[in-house]
Parts: C-alpha cells; sequence; structure tokens
C-alpha cells in the first residue's frame, strides 16, 4: 500500500490532508482503517478512543459501501481543519449514495449510512472526474 501524504501543520489556516490510494477490492476498508489509524496517531493525537473508533468506523462504512456498489474506491483523503475532520472515499460511479431500510434479516446491508449519520457525521456527495467523492464531515474531532 502506498500513502501519498501532504505534510503541513494542522493550523486554522492550512488544513492537513492524508491521501491513500485503495484497490478496487475486498482489502479496501482494512487499508482504509490502517492508513486512517495512522493519520489520527499523528494529527489527533489527544482524540478520545470513542472518537477514534468512531472515525474508524465511518471509514470502513464508506470504503464498504464504495466497494460493495461501485466499480471500486479509488483512494480515501483525511482532512483536518480548524474545525474537525473532513473523511472523503472516491470512487468509480457516478450515482450518489442514498440511504436505504436495513436488511436485518437478509444480510445484505442498508446500515452504513445510517451509522455515519448516527455517530455525528454530515454525510454529502461532489461529482469528480469519473465518478464521486462521498464526504462526512466531522465538526468536533
Amino acid at each position: 500500500m502506498t500513502t501519498s501524504v501532504t505534510h503541513r501543520s494542522a493550523t486554522p489556516h492550512r488544513p492537513c490532508p492524508q491521501t491513500t490510494p485503495l484497490p478496487a477490492d475486498p482489502r479496501a476498508p482494512s487499508q482504509a482503517r490502517r492508513a486512517a489509524s495512522a493519520y489520527l496517531h499523528r494529527t489527533q493525537p489527544s482524540l478520545a478512543p470513542d472518537r477514534h473508533d468512531d472515525v474508524l468506523l465511518i471509514v470502513s462504512e464508506l470504503v464498504t459501501n464504495a466497494v460493495r456498489y461501485t466499480p471500486g474506491p479509488r483512494a480515501l483523503t483525511l482532512t483536518t481543519t480548524a474545525h474537525g475532520l473532513d473523511i472523503a472515499v472516491t470512487d468509480t460511479s457516478c450515482t450518489e449514495p442514498a440511504p436505504r431500510t436495513p436488511d436485518l434479516a437478509g444480510g445484505t446491508g442498508g446500515m452504513g449510512l445510517h451509522i455515519v449519520d448516527d455517530l455525528g457525521a454530515r454525510v454529502f456527495a461532489e461529482p469528480v472526474p469519473g465518478g464521486k467523492c462521498v464526504h462526512a464531515a466531522f465538526e468536533d474531532v
């Protein structure tokens, strides 16, 4: 796994982004979680353990959705700003994500975006060349 890191200090005027390319296969969520954990330890060393786990769960859900519902994720970008943390996953589909009724009996999912919302992240998508970028933004991380 190759991680591209832009080194900047996290100040109110200068975000601290990290972009991690992801494979278009089932390894992507675990690689994304490892990259996110390392990023948080480096940029948010005082982050509470439960908040750290929340971020990793959101990363996992967004990347899993990209693996499951699109031809594959391209990258995970984490950006620390003066106001919080932006988790962004680019993929190769132009279809915006939409919450659906969870399938609790059949095991086909449907809980990911609900989990992200319940953890307090604001979810939005934006078109990018060749697909979209799904963001989960935290104001309090």
